[in-house]
């Protein structure tokens, strides 16, 4: 071999070096789907909604776990709110379904129908306690956080792009 072709096989890999290192500087890949604000209203609206029912129903605990208030019982007023609130999981669950790289915000969103019915059956046995409401108050809180990270995702990106 010659000399100009060693030359020539090193251009052309720091060539294709250069070529992938500006691929991947100037591409962003993105793992999630785009933040969408009428889903992050919907989920924002339906643990606002969830919050001031369990302040209603929920037994309150102090400090050591003695009960000091007990909770309410199950009524038509509750039953409502849990029809109302599968209702609003199935609307956003429709919406998420229709965006690509959604698996995590649509999993969150079955896990989250499943629990208020386990939570409702539950409370059809008796008041609702800080344990019973648990799962519930996670699969809102992942909610809440999936929609803030994609707006922390999509806020970012659009600074970045602005010159």
């Amino acid at each position: 071999m010659t000399t100009d072709h060693f030359v020539w096989i090193a251009r052309r890999r720091f060539l294709t070096l250069g070529l992938l290192a500006l691929l991947f500087t100037s591409c962003s890949v993105v793992f999630v789907s785009p933040y969408d604000e009428m889903t992050d209203r919907a989920a924002t609206d339906l643990v606002t909604k969830t919050e001031k029912f369990l302040a209603r129903y929920a037994a309150m605990t102090n400090e050591t776990g003695r009960v000091i208030r007990p909770g309410k019982t199950y009524d038509d007023e509750a039953a409502k709110f849990y029809n109302e609130a599968r209702g609003d999981v199935a609307a956003i669950l429709i919406r998420s379904e229709q965006k690509a790289k959604n698996e995590e915000e649509i999993q969150i969103l079955r896990d989250l129908s499943t629990r208020y019915v386990q939570l409702e059956a539950s409370h059809r046995l008796g008041p609702i306690t800080v344990s019973s409401a648990a799962g519930l108050h996670r699969s809102v809180r992942a909610l809440l956080h999936v929609q803030l990270t994609k707006k922390h995702i999509g806020t970012a990106k659009t600074a970045t792009s602005n010159p």
